[in-house]
């Protein structure tokens, strides 16, 4: 039941060799799997799981206690020592830690995104939903999660709602207010598909437009589109997500590649 994938996954768990963090955008399924998360667990039984406000009740159900709640605007510093297999968690708010000279250290942010989370016709936004920043080593990564970026009316196929009669639609403040709290990221991991109809879907996803407005607010110098060819949760086709990416970039004046890019299923991309 549910919807399907157009692709195979590119890798299994057990291809993948050290996971110390995961963190969850949010309560959908195409987000949060359950056989994917206890098979997360099983190969990586200390891996801490970063998650949104009432999400921590459904991990500790599933057998999962390294599990940490965060608010929007929560950070954490994570330390991790090579030597001795250590991790420690510790508030944003309380004095960083003392590392040594071989620890890894990292701030993971919970920040705001457009969206709305679910597992039941029950549980409608009971949980938060999220994207998250993470910043070490002098770089910083944005991964948008899912999130849409303004409501659009229902309007006539051929109508562009970036036009002139449409381009002021409301759309949400909080990706500035990343941008200037958090930013600018190195990178952004910024959905880009998903979003027809508009009117329906534009309030939870965004489409190439809004994305590169995204990309624009939250200060990031590249990005690379995520959220599109997996799975078949709308009507556009599958491919026209990073068509519209080129353009929506040009439109804006900026490089239609080398800035904001899309990866074919299972490349690695190096930044």
């Amino acid at each position: 039941m549910g919807p399907k994938r157009y692709t195979q996954v590119p890798c299994h768990i057990k291809d993948i060799p050290v996971v110390d963090l995961v963190v969850i955008s949010h309560s959908h399924y195409d987000h949060l799997s359950h056989p994917t998360v206890m098979e997360l667990h099983k190969a990586h039984p200390n891996a801490t799981f970063l998650v949104g406000l009432g999400l921590k009740k459904w991990f500790h159900a599933c057998g999962i206690e390294n599990v940490e709640e965060l608010d929007w605007w929560n950070d954490v510093d994570i330390t991790l020592s090579p030597n001795t297999g250590a991790k420690r968690i510790s508030d944003a708010s309380s004095p960083a830690p003392s590392a040594k000279s071989s620890d890894i250290t990292a701030r993971v942010s919970c920040l705001p995104c457009q969206h709305i989370s679910a597992r039941s016709a029950f549980d409608k936004a009971h949980t938060l939903w999220c994207s998250w920043a993470v910043s070490s080593g002098g770089k910083s990564v944005w991964f948008g999660g899912d999130t849409g970026y303004r409501h659009v009316p229902e309007l006539p196929k051929e109508v562009d709602d970036y036009g002139p009669e449409y381009a002021d639609l409301p759309h949400c403040p909080a990706f500035k207010q990343i941008g200037e709290l958090r930013g600018p990221f190195d990178l952004g991991l910024i959905p880009i598909g998903a979003y027809d109809p508009r009117y329906i879907m534009s309030s939870m996803h965004a489409n190439p437009f809004d994305s590169v407005n995204i990309f624009l607010d939250t200060k990031c110098k590249k990005a690379m589109g995520i959220h599109w060819g997996t799975w078949v949760l709308t009507v556009e086709d599958v491919l026209e997500p990073p068509q519209l990416l080129k353009k929506a970039m040009a439109k804006k004046g900026l490089p239609e590649t080398g800035v904001f890019d899309v990866c074919d299923i299972g490349e690695s991309r190096e930044f």
